[in-house]
Formats: C-alpha cells, sequence, structure tokens
C-alpha cells in the first residue's frame, strides 16, 4: 500500500538585507499554507539580488528555496541548492550556526529520497549534534534533525532504531511544545505500527497528527493530505472501507489541488486507494489509478535524473 511520509523541513530566516527578510518571510507564509510553487516563484526571483548583494542572504535564499523544490519532488534541484548554500555558509567561516544545522538536515532528507542512506545518515547525525550543542535536548531544530534520521533508519529497514528516534524527536516536540513537530512525528511514528499489527496505536497517533494539522494548517495542506492517507491504509487494513474511502479520496482531492501531478506522494495516495477499491472488488478502476501512479513515478524518476530545469543546473554548480 502507499503509505506517505511527512517529514521534517527548516527555513532560514535571515536579518540583513531588509528586502530580502522580507522575501524569506513572505516564502515562509506560503510555506506554512503548502502553496510551494509560489514560494519557488518569489524566491527564484530574488536569486539574483542575493548574488550581488549579500552572500549571506544568497545562503538563506537557497536553503529557503531548496525546502520549495523538495516539497515539490525536485530532489536534485533541492541537492545543489542546499549543497551550494553549505558552501557558501563554509566560505563565511559559519560551520557552527542553526542555520548550517537547518540546511544539513534538509539536504540528508534529500539524501534519503535519492537512496543515499549513508550520506543522509551523516548529515541528519551531524546536524543534530550541531543542534544539541547549540540549543539543549528541547530545541526543535534538534528535535526535527533526529526526526529526519529516524527516516534514514526506516528506509535501512532499523526499525527499532527508528521508533526509538521518533519517539526521542516526539518527546523533544512535547518539551518545547511544538504543535507542528508533534504533528510531524506522531505521524511518521504511526507509519513503523502496521508492520508489527499495532493499528490501534497507529490510528491514535494519526488522530492526533490530523487534529493538529487540521487546526493549525487548515483544510488543503499536503501534509494533512499525508497524514489522511496513512489513516486510510489503516482504515483499509482492519476492513472499515468507508472511512478509508472518505481518507483516500480527501487526500487526493488535497494533493491533485497543490502538488505537480508528477509528485509521488500524489501516486503514493492513488495507490493507496486502489488497494482499497480491490478489495471491494472494483478492479478497473483500481487498474486505472495504479496506470496513473506507475506513470507519475517514472515521470519524477526521469525528472529527477539530473534536474528539472537547465536554469537551476547553472545557478546551482
Amino acid at each position: 500500500m502507499g503509505w506517505s511520509a511527512a517529514i521534517a523541513v527548516a527555513v532560514c530566516l535571515s536579518s540583513s538585507a531588509a528586502t530580502l527578510r522580507q522575501i524569506s518571510d513572505s516564502a515562509q507564509r506560503f510555506f506554512s499554507r503548502g502553496r510551494y510553487a509560489e514560494a519557488q516563484q518569489i524566491l527564484e526571483a530574488a536569486l539574483d539580488q542575493a548574488e550581488h548583494t549579500d552572500r549571506r542572504e544568497l545562503a538563506a535564499i537557497l536553503n529557503n528555496l531548496g525546502v520549495a523544490y523538495w516539497n515539490l519532488g525536485r530532489l536534485r534541484d533541492a541537492q545543489r541548492t542546499y549543497e551550494r548554500a553549505l558552501e557558501i555558509r563554509a566560505t563565511l567561516g559559519e560551520t557552527a550556526t542553526r542555520d548550517v544545522a537547518r540546511t544539513l538536515s534538509n539536504l540528508g532528507l534529500v539524501y534519503t529520497d535519492l537512496n543515499y542512506l549513508k550520506k543522509a545518515e551523516e548529515s541528519l547525525a551531524r546536524s543534530a549534534s550541531l543542534n544539541e550543542s547549540l540549543g539543549g535536548t528541547a530545541d526543535p531544530g534538534a528535535a526535527s534533525a533526529w526526526l529526519n534520521l529516524g527516516g534514514v533508519y526506516k528506509a535501512e529497514g532499523r526499525f527499532a532504531e527508528a521508533e526509538a528516534i521518533y519517539r526521542k524527536a516526539l518527546a523533544m516536540y512535547e518539551a518545547a511544545d511544538s504543535r507542528a513537530g508533534i504533528a510531524l512525528a506522531a505521524n511518521n511514528l504511526a507509519s513503523l505500527m502496521p508492520a508489527s499489527g499495532r493499528l490501534a496505536e497507529a490510528e491514535t497517533l494519526l488522530r492526533r497528527a490530523i487534529d493538529l494539522w487540521e487546526i493549525d494548517l487548515g483544510p488543503r495542506h499536503p501534509l494533512l493530505a499525508s497524514a489522511l492517507n496513512n489513516l486510510g491504509v489503516i482504515y483499509t487494513t482492519t476492513n472499515r472501507f468507508d472511512e478509508a474511502k472518505e481518507c483516500f479520496e480527501r487526500a487526493i482531492r488535497i494533493g491533485a489541488a497543490v502538488l505537480p501531478p508528477d509528485h509521488p506522494n500524489l501516486a503514493s495516495y492513488r495507490i493507496g486507494y486502489a488497494s482499497l477499491l480491490r478489495k471491494l472488488d472494483r478492479k478497473k478502476e483500481a487498474r486505472q489509478l495504479e496506470q496513473q501512479a506507475r506513470l507519475a513515478l517514472d515521470r519524477h524518476a526521469r525528472n529527477n535524473f539530473l534536474g528539472h530545469t537547465v536554469d537551476v543546473r547553472q545557478f546551482v554548480k
């Protein structure tokens, strides 16, 4: 079935050039509403100005642009922007700051999605250690890095270690009273439960994430779609078909409205719904959804072989 992950990304809000700071703030507002394509447009428009005014601001813009690219499924483009942001920070003598830790954590996500798991683990472990040295064990930035490191362990099949780290991240978010972080950790922790038959615990965690995201992010945010899809998987497994259908259909509506058509999460939602339809003996509809998902995943893989756009390959050298 199509279980989808909701993972933590961090945005750099810089504090020097006023105009570029306003652009970063505007991008943050788009991120909070799940409007990643619009954030991408304003951040790309700011690159030339940042190139010629302030290298520190340029690094912040690149990090935030990487967040937009990653959320839009543009993995190679995100990788290049994050790596260049870190290179710029290094030339400025910044190797142990919160902004560096944020970008390292974000880059670790991309490495995980590209299956560069050793590089992902190194980047995320460095981010978590750096964050904790700067802010202590209740710092949300450190929790974000630990949460993402749990995703690496999950990808490697190290489920007990992944669960321990997810629970650690959840406790850190709770100590920091970070509602957004609590929802993320609950969603990701729930992803480990079905394999060991802990479906009731998974449902409780997902309901917690959905309740928080519906209040804080509204009814059309991509993170909410991820949790709805995951809850649909649980309902399908427990033969609660009407509830599963409602979850999948809502997840697909949200994903189709806010994500690119070849985004892997949207494909995951369709695969999950197809599994339900097969149980309901609606095999023709299931095959159609599965074909849509396969074509989208093929396009996604092709687009991420080098990167989506020539211009991105030029400016991120």
